[in-house]
């Protein structure tokens, strides 16, 4: 058990010389990281993945365990693909995320990721759209929601070079969203509120990517 525990301590033992630099101590020379990822979940009755960008500093650093605080942006609205469904949605969504990292710099780490963020959806399937136009002579051209957007997210990484890892991850996220419609009379368009409620929903989403390091 002894030895057990002894070649553990050494696998991991990597992250006790990591880059202990962080925000608060040595400001922007602190240890960073940047991830770019392809998730896949659905979203409004369809099924999608989506780019997602996103990059932190350590704002803290205790032996194996690190904190950072990033931003991740997700969509980019030309950024995804469609696997099923029958609605014409692209979204775009982006916001702070807080992470923490246990064993960062091993070859083997993990950590875990909240956001809180916010955003957009389209929607240009007319017979979903369920409201009308308000002016006579007029007609409807998209649905677009206002986002409100939380996840949390758990990752695996691999140390596959010197400050690069591949990573496999899962996670869930909230959406609340507010529609509007894009209402056109001949060259005019105007944004109105429509009689739509607004919608709510929570589902998985599976993720795998690549992190630059220096943690």
């Amino acid at each position: 058990m002894r030895r057990v525990l002894l070649c553990l301590a050494m696998f991991f033992a990597s992250p006790l010389f990591a880059n202990s630099k962080s925000l608060f101590i040595n400001g922007v020379y602190a240890a960073t990281y940047g991830d770019i990822g392809y998730d896949k979940g659905d979203w409004q009755g369809n099924n999608y993945s989506a780019i997602r960008l996103k990059a932190g500093i350590q704002l803290l650093r205790i032996d194996f365990v690190g904190l950072t605080l990033g931003f991740q942006k997700v969509g980019f609205y030309d950024g995804i693909q469609k696997w099923s469904g029958d609605k014409k949605i692209k979204f775009d969504y982006r916001g702070p995320v807080l992470e923490l990292h246990l064993f960062p710099d091993a070859p083997v780490g993990f950590s875990f990721a909240g956001m809180s963020g916010s955003g957009y959806s389209y929607l240009t399937s007319p017979e979903l759209y369920g409201t009308t136009c308000t002016e006579p002579g007029c007609k409807i051209d998209a649905e677009r929601s206002t986002l409100k957007v939380g996840e949390v997210s758990g990752y695996i990484t691999a140390k596959i070079a010197y400050g690069l890892q591949a990573f496999l991850g899962a996670g869930t996220r909230t959406v609340k969203g507010n529609p509007q419609f894009d209402q056109a009379v001949g060259q005019e368009h105007t944004w109105i509120e429509g009689n739509k409620a607004d919608w709510k929903e929570s589902n998985s989403f599976f993720l795998i990517g690549l992190r630059g390091t220096t943690l």
